[in-house]
């Protein structure tokens, strides 16, 4: 598979979590992308090192500049989040890839996320939110401790726009006042927060987890027509 490379700016980053980073990047001409695509980074004095990275920003404003989530574990991400607004980074970029995508026809899309599996699942939010689609939307994600729960100051603009965003802690100690909403999510409460005999569900992060909710929910009688899966490195080969 191939793409034009194009060699994009830094706009801004901050802190998505305590160890992530959320990365604005100057868009090339006519950039367009479905939310759920991805892209290969790599810096040109180390072409054969390259991450594949969601974008995880509004298609909307894709002309503009599109984000990526960079979890500070490893010597690459750890040198994109060193990269400085205004300054030649030698970072590569091609795509987007990718047919795991969300365009809005469907009627209820039921997005569950672990960690940094958020990402692509932001951009599905923000396509409802920033063009006001009438689709519904659940979102079930979960991270650790509340303070590594990825955007999490976006929930509430998310929630007025009509997306049921149900969170979970799966360190409990972290927080006391979690309830029963600890744990990783398993396919029952997943199929509980849907609520809907014909959602469709899109599930992202780890590979075990991903795995796990795809069995759990399709003993639980969930189609395989209506179950989208992203495991983490899918597209090891276009790397």
């Amino acid at each position: 598979m191939s793409a034009p490379a194009f060699r994009p700016a830094l706009l801004s980053a901050r802190d998505a979590a305590p160890d992530a980073r959320l990365l604005r990047f100057t868009s090339p001409k006519n950039f367009r992308f479905t939310p759920g695509q991805f892209l290969i980074l790599s810096f040109a004095d180390e072409p054969k090192t390259s991450r594949a990275y969601s974008i995880c920003s509004s298609p909307a404003a894709a002309e503009e500049y599109f984000e990526v989530t960079a979890r500070m574990a490893g010597a690459f991400p750890e040198r994109l989040g060193a990269l400085k607004p205004g300054r030649e980074g030698g970072l590569i970029v091609r795509g987007p890839y990718g047919k795991w995508v969300y365009d809005g026809t469907i009627p209820h899309a039921v997005l569950v996320a672990g960690g940094t599996g958020l990402a692509p699942l932001r951009a599905m939010c923000l396509l409802k939110t920033e063009t006001g689609l009438a689709n519904k939307i659940t979102l079930c994600c979960s991270a650790k401790t509340p303070e590594h729960l990825l955007y999490r100051a976006e929930y509430g603009d998310w929630r007025k726009n009509g997306i049921n965003v149900e969170e979970r802690v799966t360190r409990p100690e972290s927080d006391s006042n979690w309830g029963d909403k600890t744990g990783r999510w398993a396919a029952d409460a997943v199929l509980a927060a849907a609520n809907d005999a014909e959602a469709v569900y899109f599930l992202c992060g780890p590979n075990g987890m991903v795995q796990e909710l795809r069995e759990g929910l399709q003993t639980l009688g969930v189609p395989p027509r209506n179950l989208r899966t992203e495991k983490w490195n899918d597209y090891a080969g276009i790397l």
